[in-house]
């Protein structure tokens, strides 16, 4: 897929500098693997955690993009390469999903493996481990407004 380059479909130039955005769902999907490899043993991010962090692909309107973000990092962690540590991304409510290929139980058993403790109703503590890149590891990579 290549970005649109007429000037109704493209973002206006002032957002386009200061954020750097995926071209397309390719380059957007290696953003996606880019955070969860940063992810620490024994922490977590969510699909909606880890897309708020990339900012709308250029050809896509950015409200738009906002609606299916967090699908688009599930479908992203659907298909991911060996070596990126696909158990640490969860869901909204602290659940592990539907993996094609691994189960709920893989998922658990490798959190579980690094430490995670899973509560009632297979629930992982967000508020004690959640992980978030620093400031400066977004600004490295341009998934940060510099401000």
């Amino acid at each position: 897929m290549t970005p649109a380059t007429s000037s109704s479909r493209t973002r206006p130039a002032e957002i386009d500098n200061r954020r750097k955005a995926p071209a397309d769902r390719r380059a957007f999907n290696q953003v996606v693997y880019e955070i969860v490899r940063a992810i620490p043993p024994g922490r977590l991010m969510t699909y909606g955690s880890i897309a708020a962090l990339i900012p709308a692909p250029s050809n896509l309107d950015p409200l738009a993009y906002r609606r299916v973000r967090a699908r688009w990092v599930g479908y992203a962690m659907a298909a991911c390469p060996e070596g990126v540590p696909w158990q640490r991304v969860v869901n909204a409510k602290g659940q592990v999903s539907l993996r094609p290929g691994h189960g709920p139980p893989v998922q658990k058993m490798l959190l579980e493996e690094e430490g995670a403790i899973f509560g009632r109703n297979d629930t992982l503590d967000l508020a004690n481990l959640a992980w978030s890149p620093s400031q400066n590891w977004l600004k490295r990579r341009g998934l940060v407004v510099d401000g």
